[in-house]
């Protein structure tokens, strides 16, 4: 339904007024937005008012855990206010202990309830002021064209144009069918997570396609800076505490989603959570708030707008990710415990090193935005309109009916959000965008693993340097071969090749070497005069080499 294309600049805004994006309107009245998250909330939340012993006990509950989050697990961004408002809940429902009448002592209780909603949603609600949006549209860019120019033309070139930036960051996907379906609806975008890089690579993205802004949870420990936290705050980041477990905090968090995209505004979700470890395609997807997409256009339908929720899954690709130690250290730690050795900590001089690396290099990234998707997974046309895997055209809402009547059953939605978590994770597979780094990591790593098969993986990454050398001759035969899989795959729309695929293979090899994990102290990849290929960290290689991990691709090597 639609054609994929690269755009080499950013288009004009589907909606050029500010002030009538959806985030800015919903954002302009916090109280009015979040008496109708705390009303959802009571709503969807009988489990805590059936009867008054659930509701003091629930209370009670929450008081015992923000009190253990404070003193247990503080972090430099809780509120210095926060102890206090909790000490006074604790007095209240004390206080509340000597009421003798059952109705005066759930009034005092639902008064505290509504105090505990009010103190989160306050501290929860975004912002969304035009001018940090408009600052931050002619900032970033400059800022993120400096971070990936090569060193000369930070020199020579500081104050140039961020054209060249375009050369280096390739956005891609169906963009005209992405921009039509802001003009009918509510945009839900779902990227892979890698790298702290991914939250300005895919804003940078969505301005660039257009798009009216877009609102997301981001966690408080990174409004520590007050600066950074109000600047944040004025672009639609409403505050995340992933420490806070208990069942009321999540309902208020899944409400306050629910609530935004009832009210139009584009949201961003990571599906997977966390940043992968391991380097590898996410293959299970936490589905919490992605299940308030499926309230949401339920919430739609049931007043009567009409209005239709749009997923749109994206796959970030990057030939360098700037944490990939770290990650894969943790990721071999907690897989490996007493099989895993693990390596000398980085010194400063290999910091300085790598930070000088970062500047000098030129490694890119492509951005791939999939085909548009139904709350249920189904595609949609450029109209909005849903039409199942084999063409036939739906209305959604006759997946929330039963026996004619629009009606909320939570079990059942919960399967429907499975389905729509499966329905991602295969379209991250399919939109994965195969790069020369990750090819010539898969072929190096998977010769070795196969030299070794006696070995487990941890004991393959603790091989010495001259095991793991391999001749460009050995070498090119088997990354031909995948590349010939990996073009099969793609003609059956599997997966995404790069323009660094079709380059003759020895210089397929050549770049893919250069630019693999490139601004790393040790390098993954080096081939030196005599025609050998070797690396000077083995679990780099590993990390790089899992993107591709997936798609059964050792089964011919």
């Amino acid at each position: 339904m639609g054609s994929r294309t690269t755009i080499k600049k950013p288009l004009p805004s589907v909606i050029s007024d500010m002030e009538k994006w959806p985030i800015y309107m919903a954002y302009s009245n916090p109280d009015e937005f979040l008496n109708k998250v705390k009303g959802l909330v009571k709503k969807n939340a009988s489990w805590i008012l059936k009867d008054d012993e659930s509701l003091r006990k629930e209370i009670k509950n929450i008081v015992y855990q923000e009190k253990m989050r404070l003193t247990k697990t503080p972090w430099k961004s809780d509120d210095p206010k926060e102890k206090l408002f909790w000490s006074e809940i604790k007095k209240q429902i004390r206080a509340s202990k000597t009421i003798e009448n059952k109705e005066d002592a759930k009034i005092v209780d639902e008064k505290v309830l509504n105090q505990i909603l009010d103190f989160y949603g306050n501290e929860m609600v975004a912002n969304f002021k035009i001018p940090s949006f408009k600052f931050a549209q002619k900032a970033l860019p400059y800022i993120y064209s400096r971070l990936i120019n090569s060193f000369p033309q930070i020199v020579y070139k500081l104050f140039s144009s961020v054209d060249s930036l375009y050369d280096r960051m390739k956005i891609m996907g169906d963009i005209d069918h992405i921009r039509e379906l802001q003009k009918i609806g509510t945009v839900v975008v779902v990227p892979t997570h890698y790298s702290n890089l991914d939250s300005p690579t895919i804003g940078l993205s969505l301005n660039n396609l257009g798009l009216s802004a877009f609102t997301y949870g981001a966690g408080v420990n990174l409004f520590t800076i007050k600066s950074l936290s109000k600047f944040m705050h004025n672009l639609g980041a409403y505050k995340v505490d992933r420490r806070r477990k208990h069942r009321l905090y999540l309902e208020t968090l899944k409400s306050y989603s629910t609530i935004a995209l009832t009210e139009n505004v584009n949201s961003l979700f990571y599906p997977g959570g966390s940043r992968s470890q391991s380097g590898k395609l996410e293959n299970k997807l936490k589905l919490g708030l992605l299940g308030t997409v499926i309230d949401a256009q339920r919430i739609n339908l049931e007043e009567g707008n009409g209005k239709k929720i749009f997923i749109i899954p994206v796959t970030l690709n990057y030939h360098y990710v700037l944490e990939a130690k770290k990650l894969i250290e943790n990721y071999l730690k907690n897989e490996g415990k007493e099989n895993y050795l693990e390596d000398e900590n980085t010194t400063s001089f290999g910091l300085m090193k790598r930070a000088y690396k970062v500047i000098t290099s030129n490694p890119g990234m492509t951005i791939s935005f999939a085909p548009a998707i139904d709350v249920f997974g189904n595609r949609v046309d450029k109209k909005g309109n849903s039409y199942s895997g084999i063409g036939k055209k739906v209305e959604v809402a006759d997946y929330f009916k039963l026996d004619g009547k629009l009606v909320r059953d939570v079990q059942r939605d919960s399967q429907y959000t499975q389905i729509l978590g499966d329905r991602i994770l295969q379209e991250f597979k399919e939109n994965t965008v195969v790069l020369s780094s990750n090819l010539v990591a898969y072929v190096t790593f998977q010769i070795i693993r196969k030299r070794f098969s006696q070995f487990s993986v941890f004991e393959v990454l603790s091989l010495p340097k001259d095991e793991t050398t391999l001749l460009v001759s050995e070498f090119l035969p088997v990354l031909e071969k995948i590349r010939v899989v990996l073009r099969e795959l793609e003609s059956n729309n599997k997966i995404i090749l790069s323009s660094d695929l079709d380059l003759e293979i020895e210089e397929l090899m050549t770049v893919g070497i250069d630019k693999v994990g490139s601004s790393h102290p040790k390098y993954v990849l080096k081939l030196n005069k005599n025609g050998e290929i070797s690396t000077q960290s083995m679990k780099l290689l590993f990390y790089y080499h899992n993107k591709l991990s997936s798609y059964g691709l050792d089964q011919y090597i």
